[in-house]
């Protein structure tokens, strides 16, 4: 199974705040994650098609879907703490983004 690996843009690597490069990291390790997942699911897709054997790829599918769970929340988590302090355009109207307590 082979994954392309993705890295980080150089507008990251190059930003004096540390917390950009370590959110696109983490954005990037939850796509791989996914990109692993769908790999694995394809497969077990392929491999029931023609009626063989896929309990091995079922229970990794079970093992990546787990790790996918855990990153997306992390994820999540860290996206739901980065302070917002501007309005965000979204075409027709403005959104006001505020940071939680």
């Amino acid at each position: 199974m082979t994954v392309q690996q993705q890295l980080p843009s150089f507008r990251a690597l190059q930003a004096s705040d540390e917390r950009l490069l370590a959110e696109e990291l983490r954005v990037l390790a939850t796509k791989q994650q996914i990109a692993v997942v769908r790999t694995l699911g394809d497969e077990l897709e392929r491999r029931l098609a023609r009626g063989g054997a896929a309990l091995a790829v079922q229970g990794q599918l079970v093992e990546e879907l787990a790790r996918l769970g855990c990153r997306s929340l992390e994820t999540a988590a860290a996206m739901a703490e980065k302070p917002v302090d501007v309005a965000e355009q979204s075409g027709t109207h403005c959104v006001l983004a505020f940071v939680g307590s």
